[in-house]
């Protein structure tokens, strides 16, 4: 398993379509409906930066952003294999 974060960016019109991303990914994780290579590990929001910050476990980058492109995100994603210093 490799840990991941992803940035997301989203303009002031896309903000709509981005929450209910995020709160898509968040009710999936929740629910178990996440393929079981992919675990959710946090959420951080910056509402008025319009961005937000998801820790992952996965078994590869390629397959979270496989995972993740099927619905369809049409803001700046950004995706980096990560390891935790402290």
């Amino acid at each position: 398993m490799v840990n991941i974060i992803v940035i997301h960016q989203w303009k002031n019109e896309q903000k709509d379509k981005a929450m209910k991303f995020v709160n898509t990914i968040v009710e999936m994780a929740k629910s178990k409906k996440l393929p079981s290579e992919l675990n959710l590990i946090e959420v951080s929001l910056a509402q008025n930066a319009n961005v937000a910050v998801c820790r992952w476990e996965a078994d590869s980058l390629q397959h979270l952003i496989s995972v993740a492109s099927t619905l369809k995100p049409d803001w700046q994603v950004s995706a980096y294999e990560i390891n935790r210093i402290y």
